[in-house]
């Protein structure tokens, strides 16, 4: 398996690249291989809603969003993490996320449907459950099968990751094709929880 992660938190050495290199040590047990992309290390702009990716061609917007969408689409699972702050994923992290549409409107640059692991780290005890159901549905929105969804609080009150949860993360790199896939909660035609 070739998988890419996409850690869009700014601290390169913080707990989200800890956990991504356990889980690395798991994919490579398993034959696979993991490339890391930070996102503050690529030009990025927001999506400015010129809606030009809707007559197929992608996002017109010169920076290195397209080259990431590359890497991602020849790999075969995509790993997204994402920091919360203040109940909602960083600015940057949705700003990755508010680019996927440009994809769609192009069989040629459409993501193959690919599985994927979402990873969101908080400091808090736990976090509005909207927001892993939303960043969920956006992952979904462009293509995304999620198969494996990591909600890692209390990092504030803990202050560290023991050696036995960092090993946990190993098992998980090393079963990350064998989860099934889940399936999210928000109507992605509506964008507007489903009535149980």
């Amino acid at each position: 398996m070739k998988a890419l992660t996409l850690i869009t938190s700014p601290r390169h050495n913080g707990y989200t690249k800890k956990i991504i290199d356990r889980i690395t040590i798991g994919i490579e047990d398993n034959d696979g291989t993991n490339e890391v992309l930070f996102l503050d290390d690529f030009d990025i702009g927001h999506c400015t809603a010129c809606r030009a990716c809707e007559k197929g061609g992608g996002c017109v917007l010169d920076d290195d969003y397209n080259l990431i969408m590359d890497k991602i689409r020849q790999a075969d699972y995509f790993i997204f993490t994402a920091p919360i702050y203040y109940n909602d994923i960083a600015g940057y992290s949705k700003m990755f996320l508010d680019r996927l549409g440009s994809c769609n409107y192009d069989p040629d640059l459409t993501i193959p449907e690919t599985k994927c692991l979402m990873m969101l780290t908080h400091m808090s005890k736990n976090i509005n459950t909207f927001v892993i159901e939303n960043t969920h549905r956006c992952l979904a929105t462009g293509n995304f099968k999620v198969n494996k969804i990591l909600d890692v609080g209390n990092l504030m009150v803990d202050g560290k990751l023991e050696e036995y949860e960092l090993e946990d993360y190993e098992d998980i790199g090393y079963e990350l094709e064998e989860y099934e896939i889940i399936p999210h909660k928000l109507d992605l035609d509506s964008a507007t929880l489903d009535k149980e």
